[in-house]
C-alpha cells in the first residue's frame, strides 16, 4: 500500500483519509445534508482564514484583516506545515503569517494555490447560501484566466465520467433539488486544484504528480495542452 504522504497533492485534497481501502485510495466520507433553504451544506468546518476574492489579503470568517497573501502558508489543524507532496487537506487546515523567502517556486505556488482554493472550498461546501454569482466569478478569476474547469460533462454512464465546471457546479449548489451532491462538488474541487497547481508549478513537479499517482495517471498532460500560464 502506498503512503498516503505520496498521494499527489489535490488528486485526493478534499477527501477525508482517516479511513484507507486495499488500494490505498482514501474513502470519501463526506456528506451535504439539505438545510431549511434547500442548499446541500456539507458536514465539517470552513478554513478560518482565506484569501479574500480580488485581493492579496488574507481575512478571518469575520472579515477582519489578518495578513498579505505573500506570507500565507497552508498548515494543519495541529500548526504543521503542509509539505508541497501528497498530503491531503483536511477541515482545520488554515493559513499561517510566515517568511516563504526559504521554499522553492514549487513550494511558494503550492501555498498560493491552497489560499486561493480555500475560500472556493468554503463558499461550495459551506457558505452557499450566501455566494453570488459575481462573489464566485471573483473567487475562480485565477481558474478561468487559464481556462480550468470551463466545460461540464453530464452524459457519462457513471458518475465518475461526469464533471461539472465553473458555471454549472454554481448553478448545481444554488439548487441542488434535494440531492446529496458532495461527489459533484468534491470532483470540481480536487480537478480545479489540481490543474491550477500544474499550471504554475514546475515540469519537474508535473512529473513528481504523475510518479506518485497510485494509478500513475498524468493529469497535467491534458490540462496543459496549451501554455503554462504560471502566478
Amino acid at each position: 500500500m502506498k503512503k498516503i504522504l505520496l498521494i499527489p497533492f489535490l488528486t485526493f485534497l478534499f477527501i477525508n483519509a482517516s479511513c484507507v481501502n486495499g488500494i490505498g485510495k482514501p474513502n470519501d466520507k463526506y456528506a451535504c445534508k439539505i438545510d431549511p433553504d434547500g442548499f446541500c451544506i456539507f458536514t465539517g468546518e470552513p478554513h478560518p482564514l482565506t484569501l479574500k476574492p480580488g485581493t492579496t489579503k488574507i481575512f478571518n470568517l469575520n472579515g477582519e484583516f489578518s495578513f498579505n497573501l505573500d506570507e500565507a502558508v497552508a498548515t494543519n489543524k495541529s500548526g504543521e506545515i503542509l509539505k508541497a507532496s501528497g498530503k491531503p487537506a483536511f477541515d482545520g487546515d488554515t493559513l499561517i503569517k510566515m517568511s516563504k523567502k526559504d521554499m522553492s517556486n514549487d513550494e511558494q505556488s503550492f501555498h498560493k494555490v491552497m489560499a486561493i482554493m480555500f475560500p472556493i472550498r468554503n463558499a461550495l461546501m459551506y457558505d452557499v447560501k450566501n455566494l453570488s454569482k459575481t462573489n464566485w466569478l471573483q473567487l475562480t478569476d485565477e481558474l478561468r484566466k487559464r481556462n480550468i474547469k470551463m466545460t461540464s460533462f453530464l452524459e457519462g454512464v457513471t458518475p465518475k465520467d461526469n464533471y461539472y465546471g465553473i458555471n454549472k457546479i454554481f448553478d448545481l449548489v444554488k439548487n441542488p433539488k434535494g440531492k446529496d451532491i458532495h461527489h459533484d462538488v468534491m470532483k470540481f474541487l480536487e480537478e480545479a486544484g489540481l490543474f491550477l497547481l500544474c499550471h504554475v508549478t514546475s515540469d519537474k513537479f508535473n512529473i513528481f504528480l504523475k510518479d506518485s499517482h497510485p494509478e500513475g495517471h498524468n493529469a497535467c498532460k491534458d490540462v496543459l495542452a496549451e501554455t503554462k500560464i504560471p502566478f
